[in-house]
């Protein structure tokens, strides 16, 4: 059994670095977690994020419990903490998402056509998304590796 957390947050910078800055997360997210045995997904929507974090309680609580601390997230809300069979983003240390015209389909197949409210979503609803945009990732990685090799 995994231990898997998913919250919402609002994002607190309002720059036109922004971006960098949520690339900047998703990066040390992905160097801490691959060190704590950590796996999981980050979804930003122009300032909110949802975030699935998944591995050994302890770890994800205090890996939580330091993004609580973070002052670049503002209004941290958990949706839900559970036991799960198997890890959701079982390769990702971090997979992550910044939304962008060509997902809004994948969006709007999840209701979320005018944007994300994430303090309407539940757990699973949040896993749907990040799973439906990591594949959404990987097929165009493999798109992407194919053009090249056709070349």
């Amino acid at each position: 059994m995994f231990y898997q957390l998913i919250y919402h947050s609002r994002f607190t910078a309002r720059t036109s670095g922004a971006l960098s800055m949520v690339r900047d997360i998703l990066q040390t997210s992905q160097d801490n977690n691959h060190r704590d045995n950590i796996t999981g997904f980050l979804v930003f929507d122009k300032s909110s994020f949802v975030q699935i974090l998944e591995g050994d309680q302890a770890v994800v609580d205090a890996t939580y419990a330091r993004i609580v601390k973070d002052p670049r997230h503002d209004g941290l809300t958990l949706i839900e903490t559970r036991q799960v069979a198997a890890r959701a983003f079982p390769e990702w240390s971090m997979g992550g998402f910044i939304r962008s015209p060509e997902v809004h389909h994948i969006y709007a197949r999840h209701g979320l056509a005018s944007g994300m409210e994430p303090e309407t979503l539940t757990a699973d609803q949040v896993v749907a998304l990040a799973t439906d945009l990591l594949a959404f990732e990987q097929a165009r990685q493999g798109q992407r590796i194919i053009d090249v090799m056709s070349r």
